[in-house]
């Protein structure tokens, strides 16, 4: 079997010396699309208001289905190469490492929320339960219910398919079995029960697997995966067929779902399209992958600036209501998410990394570190 191809300045040497993987510039600008899609959508759409005025009003949506995806992959390459590399999954170190990453803000978040009166502890017990993509909670965080289920339900398949040495071919086709049942169950509730299944755990589980799937042969199979990659003609294809199917979705039964099925695909294109397949980075690009760097406090505090500004321009230029959100509630949503990041994400990442030494490199590049015995010099975004 061959290498996966990296470039050699991603090449990670095999010596206990050796530095971690630098952050790839191509993640973050994938995430950086996908974090300016999600918070257009949620601020009155700046830059994507034309597109929104001739009728792709979910457009901006779908950037959740980008980050579903990326996530697969990412977290889902982690287990990956730990089961590749040292033969077995340390659920404990994965379980901390995750809570590490996603908890302390996220529960600051919430603890904000109650302080200053925004919400109430019955309003959100589902999303300090991590089920509030059930129960109803703080509208925009089901996504984090859906990763965090998917994560919990990704590790227990992986370790036992360790445990029982199952060979990665019989994982795989596990996974896509598990993503059709998904993609099978959004269709059945939403034609027969009539129920809008969008943030079900069950229902939305596909889009992070198809991640997943991608990462399995990104690291088993590394020359099918480039064969995957190289037919950016059907991917092209995937994304203007997604874009024409949202301009025109139909009110039937079925519309829902193959929105979200057509959106996760996009996910799947766009990342094939742009990952490692960027040679020149321009100002633009390096900027959109430097808000790629903070997506996840971005994500998570830009609904409250936005609310925020909303009530201080309804105050202070109502004449101008409309177009001052336009222009300030995306910038006061990234702003705050890189100060909260700055503030809470990345001191709590480099403790992580320093008690809790990640067991690979990373999650791409060539598998090489087999102990975790390296020095961390950065925090790791996974």
């Amino acid at each position: 079997m061959t290498h996966n191809p990296v470039a050699p300045e991603e090449s990670v040497s095999t010596r206990p010396e050796a530095k971690p993987q630098r952050r790839e510039i191509e993640l973050d600008f994938i995430r950086g699309i996908a974090i300016l899609m999600v918070v257009d959508f949620h601020s009155s759409a700046t830059l994507l208001w034309p597109f929104l005025r001739l009728g792709w009003t979910h457009f901006g949506a779908s950037g959740v289905d980008i980050f579903f995806v990326l996530s697969g992959f990412l977290v889902g390459g982690l287990l990956l190469k730990e089961w590749k590399v040292r033969g077995s999954i340390n659920i404990k170190r994965f379980l901390i490492r995750r809570g590490l990453k996603i908890w302390p803000q996220y529960y600051i978040f919430l603890i904000a929320s109650l302080v200053t009166g925004r919400h109430t502890i019955r309003f959100l017990w589902g999303n300090f339960l991590n089920i509030q993509n059930y129960t109803g909670g703080i509208a925009h965080t089901w996504t984090l219910a859906v990763e965090e289920h998917a994560y919990l339900l990704l590790m227990v398949l992986l370790f036992c398919a360790a445990s029982f040495k199952l060979s990665w071919r019989t994982a795989f086709w596990m996974l896509t079995a598990l993503a059709v049942f998904s993609i099978g169950r959004s269709f059945w509730i939403s034609y027969l029960y009539h129920v809008n299944g969008y943030t079900f755990t069950f229902t939305r589980l596909h889009g992070i697997l198809f991640g997943v799937l991608l990462a399995m042969l990104f690291h088993f199979a590394p020359e099918t995966f480039q064969r995957v990659q190289n037919m950016r003609s059907l991917w092209f294809a995937v994304i203007v067929g997604t874009l024409i199917y949202l301009r025109f979705p139909g009110h039937l039964e079925w519309a829902p779902p193959t929105a979200v099925l057509l959106a996760d695909l996009s996910g799947v294109a766009l990342f094939l399209l742009l990952y490692r397949n960027s040679p020149n980075h321009s100002w633009l690009y390096r900027g959109v992958a430097w808000i790629g760097v903070y997506s996840y406090g971005i994500y998570l505090w830009h609904v409250s600036a936005a609310a925020s500004v909303f009530s201080l321009t309804h105050r202070l230029w109502p004449t101008h209501e409309a177009t001052t959100n336009r222009i300030l509630s995306p910038i006061a949503g990234i702003l705050l998410g890189i100060f909260m990041t700055r503030l809470i994400e990345f001191p709590t990442l480099a403790l992580r990394d320093k008690l809790f030494p990640r067991p690979v490199d990373s999650a791409a590049g060539i598998p090489a570190i087999k102990e975790p015995q390296l020095a961390v010099a950065t925090p790791s975004p996974e």
